[in-house]
């Protein structure tokens, strides 16, 4: 074994010299990168694991009809991006674990009981994460009975600037937008109603205090009395016992702020009588739109259901618009998902899809290729951006998902190989892997594609870096150095199906546990820092030179000075130009680093000045 290791050196060595074959001398070991002190412990780790648990209103039965929750990194209408759905459980609640960016702010959470916006540095710093309770602000009392006149509705001209679109969910009640000028007079609340499709002014608004108001096309009701009053605006619709009804609607108070609104949903049986009381309630909303909902399975007799919104204006005006009711739960694969939520209706085996970093954004993954060698710590050897997209069933088991990847630069002489490991996933637990690029003999695979000899499933996306991207002639690598010819990179997909649903909480999280195979030598594999080796690794690197990994206190790939020779990052990685230390082009990249990732959590994405030297970061020639 000495023998061996010695020998192991001296080839490392060796191969050192002339690996990178890099024209720029070797950087100053006194500088950059090199000189920072890493706390032990610190893997480089640019995202954060977060807890969310949701919970829905007793009111609302799960038990048959599985409800949908999607996590967004903002509002969908403000341009957040999907990262997660789940459904609920039959007890009410679901708990998440998600992995995001450690530099996100916030999530936005939509569910059928409402919709929330979550400040991530306060609350994920909680015991036990963040909880989201719904059924906390839904409220079992009726509105107040009151006397007053009959009103009529007419036309009226005012601001109107919001506006949201139903798309493509079926909204049980009409004219949800205020769109037509057709509304009718009742006594109050409890009087009989008919499910006519028409709203109903209750008379305790008075003449002429709730109207239409349209500008530039788009409309909204107003409610403005002349003192305090309580008054309603209601539409009636059929139900039934169990379904599943909610009713969202946008609410803004202008010039009062003691002004109050609720939606209630108020289930009648067969004789109009009401059988139980369901409402959120909002104060003041400062002059701004906000949208809220309240949702309830309807209780046994239940043969219609009232929708209202009623108010109690001290002053100034309640303006409501795009009210939006759905239910009940229409299902044709039997997954227990309504069709207007799942993502594959037709489909009993999938339900939707989740992604990472999310459905908009790529992520990277950049790596050095001298393991267990000193790099130059530019990290461009090889970047590999990346997006997956996990399709789920209704029990939020993984069934299949795509990778979607394109090599971005290669800077190194190497012929470097990318694969990765599904932690808890027996290989013959895989159905089929499409969109694999193997053109050299050193990788043997199964019958399924996943690679042989591996105690986990272990997926190979291409043997030689430069099968994907060839080198430009005349040039060292692709796209690490300006003066060099550009190559544009292709975006592949590969494709894994598995047998058998698993769990997301046993397979980890994407991009699962990437790594790059040095120079076609299949058990020199380089990992991110912390992650372990695949079974077909070679120990005897392990130790030699600058790595400094023991497997027994479960350091792998960082060096005696804790760095690593690869990092992940949860958005697309601008990537220094051959040879240039990253700390030299990102100058908050030592700062975050020492801190333990506590500090400049964003030196990645940041562009502000202080931030990044744009000259240093390769960028596609003019």
């Amino acid at each position: 074994m000495k023998k061996t290791k010695v020998l192991l050196l001296i080839l490392i060595t060796g191969f050192g010299l002339v690996s990178c074959n890099k024209n720029n001398p070797d950087p100053d070991p006194a500088t950059g990168i090199e000189k920072l002190n890493i706390p032990d412990g610190f893997t480089f780790e640019t995202t954060k694991t977060v807890d969310l648990q949701v919970v829905f209103p007793d009111i609302i039965s799960l038990g048959n009809n599985k409800s949908r929750i999607n996590v967004y990194t903002a509002a969908p209408a403000d341009g957040g991006a999907l990262i997660y759905s789940s459904t609920a459980d039959a007890d009410n609640r679901t708990n998440l674990k998600l992995q995001l960016p450690a530099d996100l702010q916030q999530l936005f959470v939509q569910t059928a009981a409402g919709s929330k916006l979550v400040s991530l540095p306060a609350q994920s710093l909680k015991e036990g994460g963040i909880e989201i309770d719904f059924g906390l602000e839904i409220g079992l009392i009726p509105p107040p009975v009151v006397e007053g006149l009959k009103s009529e509705i007419t036309a009226d001209q005012v601001d109107m600037t919001h506006y949201k679109s139903v798309g493509s969910i079926v909204n049980l009640i009409t004219n949800g937008g205020f769109d037509n000028n057709d509304f009718g007079t009742m006594a109050d609340w409890p009087s009989p109603m008919t499910a006519d499709g028409k709203w109903y002014i209750t008379s305790t608004l008075g003449t002429n205090h709730a109207k239409q108001h349209t500008q530039a096309g788009e409309k909204m009701m107003r409610i403005t009395p002349s003192s305090a009053r309580y008054g309603g605006v209601a539409q009636l619709i059929p139900a039934s016992p169990g379904s599943l009804i909610t009713f969202t609607a946008d609410i803004r108070s202008n010039g009062n702020s003691g002004n109050i609104a609720w939606l209630f949903l108020i289930p009648r049986d067969a004789a109009g009588n009401s059988i139980s009381y369901y409402s959120i309630q909002t104060n003041s909303t400062s002059n701004s739109w906000v949208t809220r909902t309240v949702a309830a399975s309807m209780p046994f007799g239940t043969v219609s259901v009232q929708v209202l919104l009623w108010s109690h204006i001290f002053g100034g005006a309640i303006d409501y618009d795009n009210v939006l009711v759905t239910g009940p739960v229409t299902d044709r694969d039997g997954d227990g998902v309504d069709d207007e939520l799942d993502e594959y209706p037709d489909d009993s085996e999938r339900a939707f899809n989740v992604y990472y970093p999310n459905s908009e954004d790529f992520g990277t993954l950049a790596f050095e290729d001298l393991w267990p060698g000193k790099g130059d710590y530019d990290f461009n050897d090889l970047v590999v951006d990346y997006q997956y997209k996990q399709v789920l069933n209704a029990d939020n088991q993984l069934v299949e998902f795509y990778m979607d990847y394109m090599v971005r630069a290669i800077g190194a002489s190497l012929e470097n190989g990318f694969g990765f490991e599904i932690p808890n996933v027996d290989p013959s637990n895989i159905k089929t892997i499409t969109g694999q690029e193997l053109t050299e003999s050193y990788i043997n695979l199964e019958a399924n594609g996943t690679e042989s000899g591996q105690s986990n499933a272990v997926v190979i996306v291409f043997d030689n870096a430069f099968s994907i991207m060839a080198v430009p002639t005349g040039s060292f690598g692709v796209n690490t150095m300006p003066e060099a010819p550009w190559v544009e990179p292709e975006l592949r997909q590969l494709y894994v199906a598995l047998e058998n649903p698993v769990s997301t909480q046993l397979t980890g999280f994407a991009p699962y546990n990437p790594f790059l195979i040095v120079d076609k030598t299949r058990g020199r594999e380089v990992h991110l820092p912390g992650k372990t080796p695949t079974d077909l690794h070679d120990a005897a690197y392990f130790g030699q030179w600058f790595d400094n990994s023991n497997p027994a206190t479960g350091k792998y790939y960082q060096s005696a000075g804790n760095l690593p020779w690869a990092i992940s990052l949860p958005k697309k990685f601008d990537y220094p130009v051959e040879k240039t230390d990253i700390t030299a082009a990102y100058l908050k990249f030592g700062s975050w680093a020492e801190s333990g990732g506590a500090n400049d959590q964003d030196w990645y994405s940041n562009t502000e000045t202080g931030y990044r030297v744009d000259e240093l970061i390769y960028h596609k020639p003019e």
